[in-house]
Order: structure tokens, then C-alpha cells, then sequence
């Protein structure tokens, strides 16, 4: 299987996990070296992501990707993707569209993702 198929799957674990809430899908998922910014700025590591999801603090309603683009650089694989959101974080609702970058890097058998950025664009 080639690589942008492979990434592919992955991107597509990668959603389903994120709108289940399913953490121990995500550790799989995500680097032990994971840097995260987030649309407000934030830099998130793993375990913040992780806390996130696991304390419902975020709780995605929608998560509808288009535009993507799989690139790969060298040993490492970005993804571009577009997204249509909704859904609240704490007690903030947010509907919108984001963009998002993701750096995928193999460890071992697995490709997990080792830095990623989101920015609302509408």
C-alpha cells in the first residue's frame, strides 16, 4: 500500500476517534512528542489533548473534512485539510469552518502525528 493510501486510513481513524472521544484510539494516534497549536494559540502536548477528550471538556457534533492534501517529505507525511466543525469546548459552542497541517511521522509499525495547527477561517 502506498503511503498517501496508508495516511489516508490513518486521517480517517483519526476523525472517527476524535468525534467518539475515543482516547485510546487517539494515544495510538498521536506522538508522545506531540505539538499542538490550536486556533486560539494554544500549544497543546499529547496528554492536553488527551484530557481534553477524555474530561469531554471537547465534544465534536460535526466534523466534516474536504480539500485534503497528503504531501510526503522525506520519512515524514503532511496532510492539509479543511474542515467544517461544530460542537463546544468547556461550555463554548463552535461552529465554523478550520483549517488544519498535520505532520505525520512513522514510529515503528505505526505513523503517528508529531505536530499539528488548526486557524478558524469562517
Amino acid at each position: 500500500m502506498d503511503v498517501v493510501t496508508l495516511i489516508s486510513k490513518y486521517e480517517a481513524a483519526l476523525r472517527a476517534a476524535m468525534l467518539a472521544n475515543d482516547v485510546e484510539a487517539l494515544t495510538d494516534l498521536l506522538d508522545d512528542d506531540l505539538v499542538f497549536t490550536g486556533p486560539d494559540g494554544r500549544v497543546l502536548s499529547k496528554e492536553d489533548d488527551l484530557c481534553a477528550h477524555r474530561n469531554r471538556q471537547l465534544r465534536l457534533d460535526r466534523l466534516d473534512l474536504y480539500e485534503t492534501q497528503i504531501r510526503c517529505i522525506g520519512e515524514m507525511v503532511v496532510v492539509t485539510t479543511k474542515a467544517t466543525l461544530s460542537g463546544h469546548y468547556d461550555s463554548v459552542l463552535f461552529d465554523g469552518a478550520f483549517a488544519y497541517t498535520r505532520l505525520w511521522k512513522r514510529s515503528g509499525m505505526h505513523w503517528r502525528i508529531v505536530a499539528g495547527h488548526a486557524a478558524k477561517i469562517r
